[in-house]
């Protein structure tokens, strides 16, 4: 008896072998990373909408909006780190963690808590101490260090001299890091799976066969294809924004430089004026008359001041050589006819 049913495993786990376990490829990782950095932003702008409309309900959400991200990202990643093994967008892209040292899922309080550290905590920190260094900057940036003497602004001087570089540290060892994924050097692509002693892998048909419930994205049919669109959303909506910002910055370069007169007028327009000769010097202002303009010679009509230097002309004369020169015609300094002051006598 105890024979047969020993074949039997054998004939079983010879006819439906256990799948080979991948790492998921670099393009999924950063899919995955797109995903999830735009989930925050997507509902910021969401509750943001709300509190506008309706501020009674949403205002007090919309002022405190990182501490309920905190709690609800909080909610939304153990729930399926504890279920499926892997943060909410690892899942979607069908991802799991694999606890270095034992080889399976972090099921573990322990090992959870260290992947929540990383995923909901470190990124709640870094976002407050950003706000942290914008405000501090605007502070200490022009004081230098003699002008300070107490111990907590030195400390706050450091943090904003220091900060930055702390940052592009942490850039640069998870770029070499994921070099080095790419090249199959390192079977991590992120300093933060290494602090949680992790590696990332793709989900096989047995992990979907042990899940309590699948979940909707990770099935099979139409209605589970559009729940998969709809939580792709959020990426979908964020690039957008960002191509839509880069068009209208496009825009406004091309209407408020010497680009939009090269396509308006044409290029003999856009080309500066040439270099002019001082109409008068300084030196000889003072031999005029008082009542007389620098440009025209004759007595001042309609006295107008250029702001720029504080000479006095005739406002057309002004007017006219500004418009042509941009410049003063005795001191050369740069003007417009915004600089143009009236002189009612």
């Amino acid at each position: 008896m105890s024979t047969t049913i020993r074949a039997s495993q054998l004939a079983s786990s010879i006819v439906s072998p256990v799948t080979e376990e991948k790492q998921p490829s670099v393009f999924d990782i950063i899919a995955q990373e797109n995903l999830a950095t735009s989930i925050r932003p997507a509902l910021q702008h969401l509750v943001k909408y709300l509190a506008y409309f309706k501020p009674k309900t949403f205002l007090s959400v919309h002022r405190n909006f990182d501490e309920y991200y905190l709690l609800f990202d909080l909610i939304l990643q153990n729930h399926y780190l504890k279920n499926y093994g892997a943060s909410f967008t690892e899942n979607f892209y069908s991802m799991k963690r694999v606890f270095t040292k034992t080889g399976s899922p972090p099921n573990d309080s322990r090992e959870r808590i260290l992947s929540l550290l990383t995923l909901v905590g470190w990124p709640y920190v870094e976002d407050k101490l950003n706000q942290l260094h914008d405000r501090l900057k605007e502070i200490y940036e022009i004081r230098s260090w003699a002008s300070i003497h107490d111990i907590k602004s030195k400390c706050q001087k450091m943090f904003v001299v220091l900060w930055p570089y702390i940052k592009t540290i942490i850039k640069a060892v998870k770029s070499v890091l994921q070099l080095a994924y790419i090249l199959n050097r390192s079977s991590i692509h992120s300093p933060w799976l290494y602090f949680s002693g992790v590696i990332l892998k793709h989900l096989t048909p047995e992990d979907l066969e042990a899940f309590n419930a699948v979940p909707l994205h990770l099935q099979t049919g139409f209605f589970n294809r559009i729940w998969r669109f709809f939580l792709g959303l959020p990426g979908i909506v964020s690039r957008l924004f960002a191509y839509g910002l880069f068009f209208v910055q496009f825009l406004d370069y091309m209407y408020n430089t010497d680009l939009a007169k090269l396509t308006k007028t044409g290029l003999s327009e856009a080309i500066p004026a040439p270099p002019h000769k001082m109409i008068i010097k300084e030196s000889e202002i003072l031999s005029l008359d008082t009542n007389k303009c620098p440009i025209c010679m004759k007595k001042r009509v309609n006295d107008t001041a250029l702001f720029v230097s504080g000479y006095v002309f005739c406002y057309t004369c002004i007017n006219q050589y500004v418009n042509t020169y941009q410049k003063c015609p005795v001191t050369g300094c740069p003007a417009n006819v915004q600089h143009l002051i009236r002189l009612f006598v």
